[in-house]
């Protein structure tokens, strides 16, 4: 009757170890997660989106212009940000752009205006 009693409760024992153990990495793995969520340097500015009119230059492309206007924390690529320029210009058919010809481009801004 001892040894069954000693058994049983080596089993509880073990199997709350195998408990404690399996919450503790669920628990670990959740505040990494969580950590990488919500980068420690975060903060909370507030960019506006304007527009502006941009007179073309001798050797400009979209690509070009797209370089010097665009921002990494709006736009994860160049091609996303000239995608957006020529939807804003009806430009459906061809990234063809002249000197002198005017459009439209956006950025981004803490500076409320």
């Amino acid at each position: 009757m001892r040894t069954l009693i000693s058994i049983n409760r080596r089993h509880a024992v073990i199997a709350g170890i195998i408990l404690a153990a399996i919450m503790i990495l669920f628990l670990g793995a959740f505040a990494i997660r969580s950590k990488a969520g919500s980068p420690a340097d975060y903060d909370d500015t507030v960019y506006y989106k304007y527009t502006t009119m941009y007179r073309v230059c001798d050797g400009d492309t979209l690509t070009s212009i797209a370089e010097q206007y665009m921002d990494d924390i709006h736009y994860s690529s160049v091609s996303e940000y000239v995608s957006e320029v020529r939807q804003m210009n009806q430009m459906y058919f061809s990234d063809e752009i002249k000197a002198g010809e005017l459009i439209s481009i956006c950025y981004y801004s803490t500076e409320y205006k």
